[in-house]
This record gives structure tokens, sequence and C-alpha cells, in this order.
């Protein structure tokens, strides 16, 4: 382990050319009520987010929800970034209306992830995204989506596999995953109009749902449905998708 290396050195200075020697992974936060009645919120991100980027040799950053205006400065902080699951994306981003009855929304949310986008896109940011976050580039990126689909919200436990993608040859996904993969799912929307510039890495074989994407023009971009967050300790291949996205994407 690092930690190991680290008893053995004698000056913060070395400390630090350890840590700069590793990237810095950017991991998008949510939030959720803690004493709702007096409007406390916990601000968070999934520990499965945390423990992949570390395990796979990277240093997670945490961004909270805030300003849209300091997406850039946070984008100069990070080598890579990674935007993770959560609320419904708002329609009006995608030019449509609200189609379905739920409260599962955060526009703060959508809209500081949209300038992390944008800004990400600028520096040329490697950016890798997970569930909602794939939905959302899909929007930024000028896609659409479906607001309510049936069979994509398992009912046993994260850590199993709910059904299959099938890969296409030639991907990276082939790679970690083989022809035919397993995931877990907990997803209402998914992508319906696909982005320019996307291209579709892998489907759900009994329904055609997109589970992944990646850019066709150059652009470090990779954007699963699934969660591998919280698959990572025990499926090879969403531990090996996290050593891709932090050493490779």
């Amino acid at each position: 382990m690092e930690y190991d290396k680290i008893r053995n050195y004698t000056s913060y200075e070395e400390i630090g050319e350890l840590a700069m020697k590793k990237p810095v992974i950017g991991i998008t936060g949510n939030q959720r009520p803690f004493r709702e009645e007096d409007g406390m919120y916990l601000s968070y991100t999934p520990t499965g987010f945390v423990q992949g980027v570390q395990e796979a040799g990277g240093i997670p950053l945490i961004l909270p929800i805030g300003d849209p205006a300091t997406a850039e400065h946070y984008i100069s902080l990070i080598d890579k970034l990674i935007i993770t699951g959560g609320q419904h994306v708002s329609p009006q981003f995608y030019g449509a209306e609200k189609e379905i009855v739920s409260d599962d929304y955060l526009l703060e949310r959508d809209l500081f992830e949209l300038a992390l986008i944008k800004e990400a896109v600028a520096a040329k940011k490697p950016i890798f995204t997970v569930c909602r976050g794939m939905q959302l580039y899909n929007v930024a990126m000028g896609g659409t989506l479906y607001q309510d689909i049936d069979h994509h919200w398992q009912e046993n436990p994260a850590s199993e596999a709910s059904h299959s993608i099938e890969t296409v040859e030639g991907t990276i996904l082939r790679d970690l995953f083989g022809e035919v993969g397993q995931i877990n799912s907990y997803h209402h929307q998914a992508i319906k109009d696909l982005a320019p510039h996307l291209e579709v890495i892998a489907v759900s074989p009994e329904d055609q749902i997109i589970e992944a994407v990646q850019s066709s023009h150059g652009t470090a971009f990779l954007g699963v449905q699934w969660h591998p967050e919280l698959r990572y300790q025990i499926s090879e291949g969403d531990k090996a998708l996290f050593d891709y996205v932090v050493n490779k994407l």
C-alpha cells in the first residue's frame, strides 16, 4: 500500500511528490435532507466512487453542488471528471415538457453539472459518466431522453447483476466485459435521441435501451447507464472500468 511508503518519508515535500504523481479525479456530489424540517442538507457522493478511484491509483476530489460560475475553477483543480447518478434530468434542457409525476429533480444540480461539462470539454479534460450522468452529458451535447421506461429498476441487491448488455466489437467495453456482460440497473430514464458525435457501445438486448456511449470525434468521454461503484469489489469488469477511467481515459 502507498500508506506504508508514506510512513518512511521524512518530509511533507516527499509526501507531496508522491501525491502529485497520481491523477486527481473530480467526482460530482449530490445532496439530500439531513433534517429537512430545519432546512439542513448533506452534501455527499457514494463511497464506491471514492474507493474505486483510490484503488485504481487516483486521488478523489468531491465537487459539491454550487454556483455554475465556479465550474471553471473546479475543473482547473482536476485531471478528469466523473459525473455520478441521482435525480432525473430536467426536461427543459432537451426541449420537452414534464411527462411523469415525480419530484425527483434538482435544478441546481443540473445547472452546475452542465457548467462542469462545458468547462471540462473546453479544457479537454476526460469525462466519465454514470447513469444520470450519461443522460445529462447526452442532453448537454444535444440529445434527448425517454422520461419513463420499464424493467430497468431492479429489486435485488445493488451488488447483484439484474440483466445483460451486448457490447460493440472493438470498444473498451468489449475488452472489459466481453461480448455479453452482466450489470446492475437503477434507472427510469434513458437516452432517446443520441447526441451528435456520440456512438453507442453497449445496449440491453431485451429492449435495445442504450447502456453505454462514447465520443466519436476524439473527445475523451465514456458513459455507462449502470452503477459500477456498487459492484466494483465483486465484478472484475467494473473494477477494470475504474482502472481504465483513472489511468487510461
